[in-house]
């Protein structure tokens, strides 16, 4: 009895990465962040190495403003899990938000895509309410919570599961008595 129900737990907790494919792990900017300068490079991090094809173009990732048109980009750079970009420096950027997005294939097939939002404030055009939570997103504490509190979705879903699977077993055997 508690060899199978520690191996119902063992196989709830392995299914959240078995189930699981690539996700965003970390960006630059950081989502959600605000900016008194526009970033030299805009990249995306994630927990699974991508898939670089010589010769084709499976990765792709963008800089949008606000009116959804796009900022000048140097050729994109995959390395491992991250794919990344030089902002050109002939860009007119404008106070306002932007939007990374991205499309990207991790190395076991699957694509995944998303975007990314920031706003670019520069320091003139930044209010002083605004200031003190710029300051706060832009720390480095604040960007490493922001990067950490992705992983902790797979811990829930398979927390989940596993109390499903678990509700589930004791249904059984209280009907097999």
């Amino acid at each position: 009895m508690i060899g199978l129900l520690a191996t119902t737990l063992w196989m709830a907790g392995s299914f959240g990465s078995a189930w699981g494919h690539a996700e965003l792990k970390s960006s630059n900017p950081v989502e959600g962040s605000t900016l008194e300068a526009m970033p030299s490079t805009i990249s995306v991090t994630f927990n699974e190495k991508l898939l670089n094809l010589e010769g084709e173009q499976v990765n792709t990732i963008a800089l949008l403003d606000g009116n959804s048109e796009d900022v000048s980009l140097s050729e994109i750079t995959i390395d491992n899990a991250t794919i990344s970009a030089i902002v050109s420096v002939n860009s007119f950027v404008l106070p306002g938000e932007y939007r990374i997005i991205y499309r990207v294939v991790s190395a076991d097939g699957h694509p995944i895509e998303g975007e990314v939002p920031f706003i670019y404030a520069p320091a003139e055009e930044v209010s002083s309410s605004d200031e003190a939570q710029s300051g706060d997103e832009s720390s480095p504490d604040a960007q490493a919570a922001s990067q950490n509190d992705d992983g902790h979705n797979s811990e829930v879903i398979s927390g989940v599961v596993a109390l499903i699977l678990l509700a589930g077993l004791l249904l059984w055997l209280r009907k097999r008595n």
